[in-house]
């Protein structure tokens, strides 16, 4: 049986990133696959980066915020639809170190891997072969969402039964449509409770287990690091983690799902 955790979204959350790792690690999971976006909404992208640098076992994607700001860094285009973070993410293009950039720069959009006896795609988000040409500027992300069974079932060249684990919207979705899996943990470091999400996946030679994982993080200890620190989009960024917050006080909690269900 081989174990692997899947995570994403971590746009410069360290401290929910941190958790999520030290999990990890107690779980000895073999692999470790992140569905991109590990820079912007958060300013601490060169501490983010350094920790999936550094990491063995680990294979990564690109996600639509690192490519955004990677076409600022090299003087591309930028998407006019997120126009509006774009001075944010040009506050961190002026920040983030050479080396990661660089980095991030030779990551790939897609993983298709076969684990066991399945087939497996890591991806920031489903995209048909006709957007996954395309450059960060038209949107390519986007020419699917929102993400549902009806507008996935338009990804044809998926082999049958392969699993695909994506991110970019920040919620946690788990359903099946045409013989496909679609698996997204939720965001890691987006996110209104004091927990990082992630996921383990089981596969035990055609089966396939999906365990979500909740770890308390100091949430209010990274919302105190944010005020002391000016950047475009602060109270814009802040509101996002204050939204609808609860108060929780239970321990992590893990929830399994058959990928013979077809909803959560």
């Amino acid at each position: 049986m081989k174990r692997f955790a899947v995570l994403t979204d971590v746009h410069g959350n360290t401290y929910a990133l941190k958790a999520a790792l030290r999990d990890i690690k107690e779980q000895r999971v073999d692999h470790l696959f992140c569905m991109g976006d590990l820079i912007g909404i958060g300013p601490f992208s060169n501490q983010v980066c350094e920790y999936f640098y550094s990491l063995k076992d680990t294979e990564i994607v690109r996600g639509n915020h690192d490519e955004a700001v990677l076409a600022l860094m090299n003087g591309e285009p930028y998407p006019e639809s997120r126009i509006d973070v774009k001075e944010h993410h040009q506050w961190i293009a002026d920040r983030l170190y050479k080396r990661y950039a660089n980095w991030l720069e030779s990551l790939p959009r897609q993983i298709n891997t076969k684990i066991e006896a399945r087939t497996f795609q890591f991806a920031h988000y489903p995209m048909d072969t006709k957007s996954s040409l395309l450059p960060i500027s038209e949107d390519p992300f986007d020419q699917l969402v929102p993400p549902n069974g009806e507008n996935f079932s338009q990804l044809d060249e998926l082999e049958a039964e392969t699993v695909v684990c994506f991110g970019h919207d920040h919620d946690v979705h788990h359903f099946s449509m045409n013989d496909r899996v679609f698996f997204n943990p939720g965001s890691l470091g987006c996110y209104n409770e004091p927990y990082a999400r992630y996921g383990i996946i089981e596969i035990d030679g055609r089966k396939v287990r999906f365990v979500k994982r909740r770890v308390p993080y100091p949430m209010d200890t990274y919302l105190e690091h944010l005020n002391r620190i000016d950047f475009p989009r602060k109270e814009v960024i802040l509101k996002l983690f204050q939204k609808n917050r609860r108060a929780h006080h239970d321990t992590t909690e893990t929830h399994c799902i058959s990928s013979d269900h077809n909803n959560e």
